[in-house]
């Protein structure tokens, strides 16, 4: 690299299955600004600059490179923390076309300016490579997270094994093939909460009991027909996907009817409806209708 050549910061963020073919062209442009909001907010809360002229778009991808004097430990402590917050709060009121799962790498090296704005880097073009890290992209399909954290090496070693807030118990090492590039970083799943967390913490310990009659469902149902993150057949999806028995669950064409199904379902299996309502708090934590649903369920458990 050139005489030229200066020190910075890279941040590169990718759209988990942004050309899945289900969304609609209306729900890939609502996520493009959803993936621009959730940065630049979180980049606010963190005190880092934001700068169009700093970023560049690819579409499903965002490229910010940031200046020397920006501290590391801010993109290692505090902004995987915020972006995932955001991403959440973004979910909770979209669809699932236009909902949002990203994967983020952080690198560090020098870029070389031409005359016209542009800029030619390694290292930066490494960090544009790891960002599509297969473990990664594995490691994000198969959680309810919505954040995966892609450190380089050097980055991890020279940042954030040294700093506890930024967690670095919580990465583990794997290979990275992409393209020409063969190396090991370093992911983490920000947000990663277990999908059928223990039902004991917040409800009564259930006691055995003999599956519900439909009717006495009906109120549950009526709920869940209005819980943001089940209330469309994309979202209740998106929730299934976290069940261990979503396969064996008949799905039905009206929203009323599969909704039905899927709560006579989870009554065939140990703490299945409890499991259902820990896997729907993801999407719809802090609603009217969560508050509602855990009312519901604290009832039927304490009636056995």
């Amino acid at each position: 690299m050139g005489a030229d050549a200066v020190h910075r910061s890279f941040v590169v963020v990718d759209v988990e299955s942004y050309g899945d073919l289900t969304r609609t062209t209306h729900q890939r442009l609502a996520a493009r600004d959803g993936m621009y909001q959730v940065l630049m907010t979180a980049f606010a809360d963190c005190d880092l600059p934001w700068d169009d002229k700093m970023v560049d778009d690819a579409g499903d991808s965002l490229i910010v490179v940031l200046p020397a004097d920006v501290p590391k430990s801010r993109l290692a402590d505090h902004l995987p923390t915020r972006a995932a917050a955001e991403l959440r709060a973004h979910n909770a009121i979209h669809s699932h076309g236009a909902r949002l799962r990203m994967r983020m790498a952080l690198h560090f090296g020098e870029v070389a300016y031409d005359g016209r704005g542009g800029k030619s880097s390694a290292a930066l073009i490494f960090a544009c490579r790891i960002v599509d890290t297969a473990e990664a992209k594995r490691a994000l399909k198969d959680s309810a997270a919505t954040l995966v954290v892609i450190a380089s090496d050097l980055f991890y070693d020279s940042v954030i094994r040294h700093d506890p807030a930024s967690h670095p118990e919580a990465y583990r090492l794997v290979d990275a093939d992409v393209k020409e590039t063969r190396t090991e970083v370093w992911i983490r799943l920000v947000d990663h909460y277990p999908a059928t967390a223990p039902v004991t913490a917040r409800y009564p310990q259930p006691r055995p009991r003999h599956a519900s009659t439909t009717a006495a469902l009906g109120p549950i149902v009526e709920v869940l027909l209005r819980t943001p993150g089940f209330d469309t057949r994309e979202g209740r999806d998106l929730v299934l996907r976290d069940l261990p028995f979503a396969s064996s669950t008949a799905r039905l064409s009206s929203d009323r009817a599969d909704t039905v199904s899927i709560v006579r379902s989870c009554e065939h299996y140990p703490d299945g409806l409890e499991s259902l309502v820990e896997a729907i708090r993801f999407y719809a934590a802090g609603t009217t209708a969560m508050a509602e649903l855990d009312t519901l369920m604290a009832a039927r458990l304490g009636d056995g």
